[in-house]
């Protein structure tokens, strides 16, 4: 059997991807390891998929300061040292690496080993590994419109956001059922990210009182180690979350969301046509998540609220649920984007490289 190795770990918006073309490959007959990080957003995803293979890899992020510069290149050592071991172990026939920082040693020791690479990028703003890994790869796989000078022409793909079996439009009591919730009544959804967000978590307890007055139900996904348990007041449920493992059903179940503007959330919430309000980490590594929401605001799928002014999110929320013709519009604009979502390219690409997989799928 073939054998494809998948470096996806550290954040929803690689693992996600990663488990979907899994899921691709694996239909196709190939063996897939994915190669995820000792975060605990990796082990609960791994756990959820008992047919998929995981392993863990090894590195750390740069910085910061000098220890953490030196824990760095310390740790990229053992993870080039790992990396070897497992490649020459498992001859794979080709490497995929989703970004971050465990992508650096699989690539390397693979374009050592002469295993093809190919790149997948998920944000509108290329992240460092895939900056630096990119002369190294035999495919970039980039949203539409964003350019790799260092990447010739013949090996930069435009592609989309590898989205997992599950994520899908529900139809939406069947979803609150599945919830918990009741079916009468608006349901605002916010959604941090796989790692949560602090800021939005507060907004939402902070938040409350006015959504219960508007007879809002709320469904914060606050992250791991966030906030958890749930608040009721008359026509109004509240709920915290640390980790959901239905998204489907949370997309489904709401009406409206606030989110932070991360590459996976974004298509997901396209893929189920959910309205939203994006509100961009403004820390994010090159201030991607801004690029991201500024470009589902113009297909006309989000509105965008900076951080920095989050003290006029709960108008805008309670203005948008207010009028179902804004929230209608919205969802059109999130088909669009989804209608747009073609990723099957890098599906294509690593089949290429895997003549007994693809033997396999023409049988």
């Amino acid at each position: 059997m073939t054998r494809v190795l998948l470096v996806c770990g550290g954040t929803g918006g690689h693992l996600a991807p990663g488990i979907a073309l899994a899921e691709q490959l694996a239909a196709r007959g190939a063996d897939c390891l994915l190669l995820v990080s000792g975060k605990g957003v990796d082990t609960l995803m791994a756990a959820r998929y008992p047919a998929l293979a995981f392993r863990r890899g090894h590195g750390r992020g740069w910085g910061p300061g000098l220890r953490g510069r030196l824990a760095f290149l310390l740790l990229g050592l053992v993870a080039l040292a790992d990396s070897l071991w497992l490649l020459l172990r498992r001859r794979p026939a080709a490497v995929v690496c989703f970004g971050g920082y465990l992508s650096l040693a699989p690539a390397l020791v693979a374009r050592l080993l002469l295993v093809p690479v190919h790149l997948h990028e998920a944000n509108r703003v290329p992240g460092k590994a895939v900056r630096l890994l990119a002369r190294l790869a035999s495919t970039v796989h980039v949203p539409s419109g964003v350019s790799l000078p260092a990447v010739p022409a013949s090996r930069l793909r435009a592609g989309g956001f590898p989205l997992r079996a599950e994520i899908g439009p529900r139809p939406r009591d069947a979803a609150r059922a599945a919830l918990g919730f009741p079916a009468e009544g608006r349901l605002l959804l916010v959604v941090g990210g796989s790692q949560g967000a602090s800021a939005l978590t507060r907004w939402s307890a902070e938040s409350l009182p006015e959504l219960a007055r508007l007879g809002v139900h709320l469904l914060c996904l606050s992250g791991p180690g966030g906030r958890s348990g749930e608040e009721r007041a008359a026509g109004s449920v509240a709920r915290f979350l640390p980790f959901c493992d239905r998204m489907a059903e949370a997309y489904g179940a709401a009406d409206l969301a606030v989110s932070r503007a991360g590459a996976g959330t974004l298509a997901e919430l396209a893929a189920c046509r959910l309205p939203a309000v994006l509100v961009p980490l403004p820390s994010a590594a090159d201030d991607h998540q801004s690029a991201n929401a500024r470009a589902a605001a113009a297909e006309g799928a989000a509105k965008v609220c900076p951080e920095a002014e989050i003290g006029s999110l709960l108008p805008i929320v309670s203005g948008l649920l207010a009028h179902p013709a804004e929230l209608a519009s919205l969802r059109e604009g999130q088909g669009r984007v989804h209608a747009a979502n073609r990723w099957g390219g890098l599906l294509e690409a690593v089949l290429a490289d895997l003549p007994a997989a693809r033997k396999e799928a023409a049988a």
